[in-house]
């Protein structure tokens, strides 16, 4: 994605994702539920109104994995100093492990974008409202958003005006939060973060540099519908010229390329239903080649930098999610609880988990982080864990309110 600045680990380069998350990815250039984390289907059902699909359960519990490896990567990066020659190998798989926040975030934007393709067709199938749509789409953000801004506002404050630990002052030299942040607490940050505007013509509010994801995603859920209409009506749609924004930004627009690819697989799906192919399950072969292949581009990425790395792994694992839910596989029962997570809590752990593990940084720790080890590792754990059951104690109050709001905004807007 751009310009990129990289960090030795024992396994190779950590990712653009530090550049992200610091905010510099500005008007320079690189850096179910919404990432944003990507939207559920407010109906399971296939794409020809058939029966709900089983696979749906696994797409949810990857939302908890791929959650839980970005909430481990920036809490091992803040609580675990630096990788050093000589460190063992556990320290150096903790290390290695920590190196994939970016490219889960990439596989997010791919769910994300099967699931809202899916919505946006079914609406404009049925006729399309703006009103209606953006209501929907904004309610789901910002129920989430705003108190994510707000609490992580309040413990960055703490942390930085009363306590002033190493952490929030940048003292640590951890790549993740290098930025003091008494220049990103301020009313006009907030409100430009509120706006969707993070990491592409603003900083991050406070610590909370990860919701880079949330503003992209925003967008996304303008573009694409913009775009189906100007095609569907021959019109310019009034939101077309905020592609514009992708040409201030390149990362946000190498961001829509991979979101693009999860929309492929929605469109494959409706193909296959609306020419009647003849239903045909993948063989467990021809999965577990594909996922191998994409597990091992995944780590490819993971070592080293190539042209349009992002868009690559997108297309490698909408290959995978196009074949799952070909196959129409069930998640074994003892994970029932990790798609349930994910379906409900996955989007605030990942609004939420920054300034959370930051503050509990800040307490824990000096401007020395800890040495890798098994003492560490419990920690990191620790940490991970317990933000982890905040998040979904959060999300009862936030994302599980989402359709008793939009039901009431709905009442305020025109007939579509």
């Amino acid at each position: 994605m751009g310009e990129r600045t990289n960090w030795t680990t024992p396994f190779g380069k950590a990712s653009v994702h530090a550049r992200l998350l610091s905010g510099v990815m500005t008007t320079s250039g690189a850096s179910r539920n919404d990432v944003r984390w990507p939207e559920p289907p407010t109906a399971r059902s296939a794409p020809s109104g058939g029966s709900v699909n089983p696979a749906y359960s696994i797409v949810d519990a990857l939302r908890a994995i791929l959650a839980g490896i970005v909430t481990f990567s920036h809490a091992w990066y803040l609580l675990i100093r630096d990788y050093r020659p000589g460190d063992g190998i556990l320290a150096g798989l903790g290390y290695f492990a920590a190196g994939f926040a970016h490219a889960c975030v990439v596989l997010f934007f791919v769910l994300s974008g099967y699931w809202i393709t899916r919505s946006v067709v079914k609406r404009l199938d049925t006729g399309w409202s703006w009103p209606h749509y953006l209501a929907d789409r904004l309610v789901r953000l910002y129920l989430v958003l705003i108190p994510a801004l707000v609490l992580g506002g309040l413990l960055d404050a703490v942390g930085y005006h009363v306590l002033g630990t190493a952490t929030h002052r940048a003292m640590t030299d951890t790549f993740v939060l290098k930025t003091d942040l008494g220049d990103t607490l301020s009313a006009t940050t907030f409100l430009a973060n509120a706006s969707f505007l993070q990491s592409i013509l603003a900083r991050p509010f406070g610590s909370n540099g990860p919701l880079w994801s949330v503003a992209y995603e925003f967008w996304y859920y303008l573009w694409f519908p913009a775009l189906a209409l100007t095609v569907r009506t021959r019109r310019m749609s009034a939101f077309l010229p905020t592609l514009l924004l992708g040409a201030i930004a390149s990362p946000l627009a190498i961001g829509f390329l991979c979101w693009l690819a999860g929309s492929a697989v929605y469109f494959a799906e409706k193909r296959d239903a609306l020419t009647k192919k003849p239903a045909t399950r993948t063989s467990a072969t021809t999965l577990s080649l594909a996922a191998a292949a994409a597990a091992a581009l995944l780590i490819l990425v993971r070592l080293v930098d190539f042209a349009f790395e992002d868009v690559v792994l997108a297309a490698a694992f909408a290959v995978v999610l196009r074949l799952v839910l070909s196959a129409r596989l069930r998640l074994p029962r003892c994970m029932n609880a990790l798609a349930r997570f994910g379906a409900q809590a996955s989007f605030t752990l990942y609004a939420i988990h920054f300034p959370l593990i930051a503050f509990a940084a800040g307490l824990m720790i000096s401007s020395e982080r800890m040495e890798p080890g098994t003492t560490s590792l419990i920690w990191v754990v620790v940490v991970v864990t317990t933000v982890a059951w905040l998040a979904y104690g959060l999300s009862r109050v936030t994302e599980a309110r989402t359709d008793i709001v939009r039901r009431w905004v709905s009442r305020y807007l025109p007939s579509a």
